[in-house]
């Protein structure tokens, strides 16, 4: 499986590791279950059970929420110019 964290999700998305910003749990679960925050699309591993779900939070800022296999959650604070609605590694696929 190899890139986890930040590492990942730069790497899924083709983007420099700087411009992927951890976001504490309390903050990220707040902004991505909150009234305001959309659903944009979900990305699941093939070969494990990893999820990523991307959310838009403000005009110009997204969360992804990542889901490990025992259920834990990490996210990270990401431009919205930088998400792209189609996984850039072959071994995830959109699943909404």
């Amino acid at each position: 499986m190899g890139r986890h964290g930040r590492d990942l999700i730069a790497s899924l998305f083709d983007i420099e590791l700087e411009h992927v910003e951890s976001l504490s749990w309390p903050l990220g679960d707040r902004v991505t279950t909150g009234a305001e925050a959309t659903q944009l699309f979900r990305f699941a591993h093939q070969r494990s059970t990893r999820t990523v779900t991307a959310f838009e939070v403000t005009d110009y800022t997204c969360v992804l929420r990542l889901r490990t296999p025992v259920g834990r959650e990490k996210f990270y604070g990401i431009a919205n110019a930088d998400i792209a609605p189609r996984p850039v590694r072959d071994d995830w696929i959109r699943t909404d």
